[in-house]
C-alpha cells in the first residue's frame, strides 16, 4: 500500500510541476490584460485560461498532493480546512491564510457564472498566483523528502528480510 502511495506521490509531483509551468505561462501572457476594463475575445480566452489553470493547480495541490502527504504522514482524514492548516504548519506557504484564500478563489472560479464578477476574479487570480507558485517548490521538497524516507525504509526492510 505504501509503495502505491509513494508512486502516486511521485506521479503527482510531476503533474504539480507541469501544472505550475502552465499557470506561470498563462500569467505571463495575461499580466498586461488584468486591469483593462474590456477585452477582445482572444484576450478573454487568455484570462479564462489563466483562471482555469489556477483552479487546476489549486485542486491538484489541495485535493491530491496534500491529501497524499497527509496519508503518508498518518494524519487523520478530516476536512479540507484541517489539511490546509497542516500545510501551513509545515511551512509550505509564506503567509497564514494564503492557501485558504486560494481555495476560496478556486471555489468561486468553479461556480462563477456571472460575467460582471469576472474582472474581480481575474485580478484576484493574478494577485494570488505568485503565492501559489511559490509554494510548489516547498511542496515538492516536502514530498521528495517523504518519498526518500519511505524508499529508504523499504530498502532497509528488504535488506533485513534477506539477512534473516
Amino acid at each position: 500500500m505504501k509503495s502505491d502511495q509513494i508512486q502516486w506521490l511521485r506521479d503527482e509531483m510531476v503533474n504539480l510541476e507541469l501544472a505550475a509551468t502552465h499557470l506561470r505561462f498563462s500569467l505571463d501572457r495575461s499580466r498586461e490584460l488584468i486591469d483593462r476594463p474590456v477585452w477582445s475575445l482572444e484576450e478573454l480566452e487568455r484570462l479564462e485560461s489563466l483562471t482555469s489553470r489556477f483552479a487546476r493547480l489549486a485542486d491538484l495541490l489541495v485535493q491530491r498532493v496534500l491529501r497524499l502527504i497527509d496519508d503518508l504522514e498518518l494524519s487523520p482524514r478530516d476536512s479540507v480546512l484541517d489539511r490546509i492548516q497542516r500545510a501551513e504548519k509545515r511551512g509550505l506557504f509564506e503567509e497564514s491564510g494564503q492557501l485558504m484564500r486560494i481555495r476560496e478563489l478556486r471555489n468561486l472560479i468553479a461556480h462563477e457564472y456571472v460575467s460582471d464578477q469576472m474582472p474581480d476574479i481575474f485580478r484576484a487570480v493574478a494577485a494570488l498566483t505568485p503565492a501559489l507558485l511559490a509554494a510548489i517548490p516547498k511542496v515538492k521538497a516536502h514530498g521528495d523528502a517523504l518519498i526518500l524516507r519511505y524508499t529508504r525504509d523499504d530498502s532497509s526492510a528488504d535488506s533485513h528480510d534477506r539477512i534473516d
